[in-house]
């Protein structure tokens, strides 16, 4: 198989979240049995530029589907933890949380655990 293919065969490292073009909200993603059991998650029609992010910083296009369901293939510009973080601040921004310039997480998977605090409170 060559490297493109197994680039594209490639799953997300769970949690995740989707990053929505043109919108600093975070979509929390906890594990693939969420994913799966969550059919809104994977029947909505994503954008182009509209991206799942996993635990190791890897991108993922939604945009192609197999049975109308929408399966992440693997993109070619992982995200650093610095932009990461500038998406969690913006996500918390938007959402109105005070301090959000402070905020800090030492890994991605942290920094997608201030994700999922926001969306539960």
């Amino acid at each position: 198989m060559d490297n493109d293919k197994e680039q594209s065969l490639q799953h997300p490292i769970w949690p995740a979240v989707i990053q929505y073009s043109g919108d600093a909200e975070l979509l929390y993603i906890n594990s693939l049995a969420q994913w799966n059991n969550d059919a809104s998650l994977h029947s909505f029609n994503y954008d182009d530029a509209d991206c799942l992010i996993d635990s190791a910083g890897n991108t993922f296009s939604l945009t192609r589907k197999v049975n109308n369901l929408a399966q992440p293939e693997l993109l070619n510009n992982p995200k650093p933890l610095k932009e990461i973080l500038g998406l969690v601040k913006g996500h918390a921004s938007q959402l109105g949380s005070c301090c959000v310039s402070k905020l800090y997480a030492p890994s991605i998977r942290e920094a997608f655990k201030i994700v999922q605090s926001l969306t539960e409170t």
